[in-house]
């Protein structure tokens, strides 16, 4: 409508001089009107390539984002240092991220906080070669990870904890090789001896024969998974956007959870992941249906076991507690509104 106005308006400037200078006012005024109608943008950034990045995709996909009032950028930054820095430069608005990049960044001086937590627990199968059957049989072999300090590293380092394991002690050799895909491919190929992975990839070892050592997911594990991330200063100054952010990720989540919309999210996990068919899709759509909950807030006791095991490599760690990168507030503010309590009670039916 209001380009087929502004065409009319220049169609009929063209006889004089004072008409023609009050056309383009009025088209420089559309225009900047049609600009402010435009959501804000969001750039988030994840460095993980699982099943787990679904409520972003989806958000995206869905148009839940624009339904919220932001327009949402969903970039991969392989490791967490990176994303950090990202933030910190304002490349990007927010991470989705674990607890070890946001500790580091704040023992490094960053005034940064959680405000949801998207996967509140452990997840995923520490897989091992088909000759080893038991933790001790990991003693001198190569583990593969994605970088030191990041998700993967993470979950490996409590999978080995769990199994009664030491990397030094048990000389066991820690190997930077890439994101879960490229660790699926160095299992296969021998490179490594074991990994951690979410269950689409490990789905796909175990049909090669790999045998799964450690379910994450069923071991008594306290654990933050991804979640976002952001600065308190972004958390102050806009508010608003933030809060549409969470809208948008929970009402992406009780998509994701709703069985009449396994097709679609089956599709994008195939299209995001570059899976071959739906049965290499099924496996991770079947774990977001209980790693995903409505209950997003940050989880403290996750947050503190991941402090823990940091605190062992970085002497900075112990300048920072775990309190102090949980901000609440835009959780509390959207639980507390009517779209939120309706998508609660229908989730429950």
């Amino acid at each position: 409508m209001k380009a087929k106005f502004v065409g009319t308006i220049l169609r009929r400037a063209r006889g004089g001089g004072r008409i023609s200078l009050l056309a383009l006012g009025l088209c420089f005024w559309f225009g900047n009107s049609a600009r402010a109608a435009e959501p804000p943008l969001v750039r988030i950034a994840h460095g993980a390539f699982n099943e787990k990045v679904e409520a972003l995709w989806t958000g995206v996909e869905q148009g839940f984002f624009r339904k919220h009032g932001v327009s949402v950028e969903v970039i991969n930054i392989r490791s967490g240092p990176q994303t950090m820095a990202a933030l910190a430069s304002g490349d990007i608005h927010m991470a989705y991220t674990i607890p070890g990049s946001v500790l580091s960044a704040a023992a490094g001086g960053m005034d940064i906080a959680f405000f949801t937590g998207v996967v509140n627990r452990g997840d995923g199968d520490f897989v091992v070669a088909p000759a080893i059957r038991r933790g001790e049989d990991l003693k001198g072999k190569r583990v593969g990870v994605q970088s030191i300090g990041g998700g993967v590293w993470s979950m490996t380092m409590l999978a080995l904890e769990y199994l009664g394991l030491e990397p030094t002690r048990d000389k066991i050799l820690m190997m930077v090789v890439g994101d879960q895909a490229v660790l699926t491919q160095a299992m296969t190929t021998g490179n490594i001896d074991a990994a951690y992975v979410g269950y689409t990839f490990s789905t796909l070892l175990k049909e090669k024969g790999f045998r799964v050592l450690l379910d994450l997911g069923k071991a008594p594990i306290p654990y933050q998974g991804l979640s976002l991330a952001t600065q308190r200063s972004y958390l102050k100054q806009n508010p608003q956007i933030v809060d549409s952010v969470v809208r948008a990720v929970v009402e992406s989540i009780a998509f994701i959870q709703n069985p009449s919309h396994k097709e679609a999210t089956i599709k994008s996990l195939m299209k995001n992941l570059r899976l071959k068919n739906v049965q290499e899709a099924e496996s991770g759509y079947q774990a977001l249906q209980w790693l995903y909950s409505l209950d997003i807030k940050p989880n403290l006791k996750g947050i503190q076991n991941m402090h823990r095991l940091l605190a062992m490599t970085n002497p900075k760690m112990k300048g920072v507690r775990s309190e102090d990168v949980i901000d609440e507030g835009p959780v509390q503010r959207v639980e507390k509104t009517a779209f939120y309590q309706d998508l609660v009670a229908r989730a429950k039916r």
